[in-house]
């Protein structure tokens, strides 16, 4: 994944469409703390690329969505997990990965728009 160019390789959109479904599943289906902590390295890791994209988008290309999970990214990637325990991790990977989805759509819809 680059950060230079804005549309994603269909390969990348995979990669983070897996690693959202990792995330966002019953609870009754959470992964050991083992597997959560390198879900969320990943979500960190896609993140903050596509983070750098959706920042270098042309203000008039961002949407309202957008810009908030610019804002969200930034405090949740660096606040961390609220609380401490296998349960805080779970619930700040979950968090982590419904703003990777925005932050997915705001790319996707950038390549679209002419």
């Amino acid at each position: 994944m680059t950060v230079g160019s804005t549309a994603m390789e269909p390969g990348e959109t995979q990669a983070i469409d897996d690693l959202i479904g990792r995330a966002i599943v019953p609870y009754s289906d959470r992964p050991d703390a083992k597997t959560v902590a390198h879900l969320i390295d990943d979500l960190i890791t896609h993140g903050q690329i596509l983070h750098a994209r959706v920042a270098a988008l042309p203000q008039e290309q961002r949407t309202e969505r957008a810009g908030a999970a610019l804002v969200e990214w930034d405090y949740f990637a660096a606040a961390g997990p609220i609380g401490s325990g296998d349960h805080a991790n779970w619930n700040h990977a979950r968090a982590l990965a419904r703003i990777l989805r925005n932050l997915r759509t705001a790319v996707d819809q950038a390549s679209r728009t002419p």
